[in-house]
């Protein structure tokens, strides 16, 4: 799907080819522009689509949070692109053979100039560095540097957050839970001594797209009979955030998350990836 951001009013879809919906695109209201993104994941036994070396190119999975790190670092970016959604139940064998041969398997990867990234934090990194656009980073090396710093201990809670989504121990559960609220509180102290919108100052920043998808998920913990945790700073941020173009266009709702990981309960039944559209 070819997707560039630009504050329009409508967009046309042309055709959907291979699992790429091609469109001429435009942000409308949340519920339309979900369209763009909610095409078909490519399987096994798929047609590799045509891919043009001079355009820019997304392996992506509509509900994996490191694809979305990838996504969101594009449209800030106002980068033209082609999204291609792949299946990647491991369960059923359902990754295209194509795509087993020239990555390692997961999403995002990005494709240009005959180059394949993957990785979501290679792929954001040269994002902002090889393409025209707003810088994500700071200019400023030692900001940089702490922005990394402060991503690695956001990260440190990600263990926790799959334990309490796809444990089925209920005490598992809330011993998880309480690990990821602990490891939430120097996130929140930093955002509060920074005293702006975003942790990228008063426009999100690349920090602010890498740590997003998780803070996107967290309501979903209502859903498990846990609270959405609560901090004054952080729960601002996220309105913030669920405000931005970006977020708005590509974001999705606890219930729509849920319903993709409560798949993953039953080990017997072959994982969904197409609901949206259906």
């Amino acid at each position: 799907m070819i997707f560039q951001i630009k504050m329009l009013k409508q967009y046309s879809v042309k055709i959907i080819k291979n699992g790429v919906k091609m469109f001429s695109s435009t942000s409308i209201l949340r519920s339309e522009s979900q369209l763009a993104w909610n095409t078909p994941h490519l399987a096994v036994g798929s047609a590799k689509p045509a891919i043009d070396p001079n355009k820019v190119y997304l392996y992506n999975m509509r509900f994996c949070p490191y694809a979305e790190r990838a996504v969101l670092s594009l449209m800030a970016k106002n980068i033209q692109f082609e999204n291609i959604n792949i299946n990647l139940n491991f369960r059923q064998k359902q990754k295209p053979e194509w795509f087993l041969e020239e990555t390692f398997g997961q999403v995002p990867v990005l494709l240009y100039k005959d180059n394949i990234i993957p990785e979501s934090l290679i792929v954001c990194d040269l994002i902002d560095e090889l393409f025209e656009g707003p810088k994500l980073y700071p200019e400023d090396p030692m900001e940089k540097a702490n922005d990394k710093v402060l991503l690695a201990i956001f990260d440190r809670l990600r263990p926790s957050f799959f334990k309490i989504v796809w444990s089925s121990d209920q005490d598992a559960k809330s011993v998880a839970y309480e690990d990821l609220c602990e490891k939430l509180k120097p996130i929140e102290e930093e955002y509060l001594k920074r005293g702006t919108a975003f942790f990228g100052g008063e426009n999100p920043g690349m920090l602010d797209w890498l740590m997003w998808p998780w803070f996107e998920r967290l309501p979903v913990f209502t859903h498990m009979n846990l609270p959405v945790p609560h901090f004054p700073g952080l729960n601002a941020y996220q309105q913030a955030m669920w405000n931005t173009e970006p977020v708005k266009k590509y974001g999705l709702s606890a219930d729509e998350h849920f319903q993709f990981l409560k798949q993953f309960s039953d080990k017997t039944t072959p994982i969904d990836y197409d609901f949206l559209i259906k």
